[in-house]
């Protein structure tokens, strides 16, 4: 019984860390080098700003929701028209999720790319493996 506790209490600390984690990662993020600041609008038409990770693949970008919060991913659903502010300059587009097996598994390859096996793994871990939606952004 007592495994059972311990089992129990190294499982909750270790969601209390990746939520903790997860949220600094939200406030605390660069924006610079592969970054850029994600602008969406809620249905007043109000901006809300995130800093994600751009995913480059060929010249066709890719941002990716991988974690349980997920306001910028459902704004963006329900208004694609988004803009990207990156280097100092703001370009409009319009986000496309694409839900589909094989957009999940390049996505995963970029962030493999750019961050290295482990690198991904980590962040995957600190964000409970939740589940990846891929969203490219097309320029309007």
């Amino acid at each position: 019984m007592k495994i059972v506790r311990w089992l129990a209490i190294v499982l909750g600390a270790c969601v209390v860390l990746a939520l903790a984690l997860d949220g600094m990662i939200a406030l605390f993020q660069p924006s610079a080098g592969t970054t850029g600041v994600l602008r969406t609008f809620d249905e007043q038409g109000e901006p809300h700003e995130r800093v994600l990770s751009l995913l480059d693949d060929g010249g066709t970008l890719w941002v990716e929701s991988g974690h349980h919060f997920r306001g910028w991913y459902h704004r963006l659903r329900r208004n694609p028209n988004v803009e990207l502010i990156r280097d100092g300059r703001t370009q409009a587009y319009r986000a496309v999720p694409v839900d589909t097996p094989e957009a999940e598994q390049r996505v995963k390859e970029l962030m493999k790319e750019s961050n290295g096996s482990a690198g991904y793994y980590f962040s995957r871990a600190m964000l409970l493996f939740a589940q990846i939606k891929p969203v490219r952004l097309d320029p309007r």
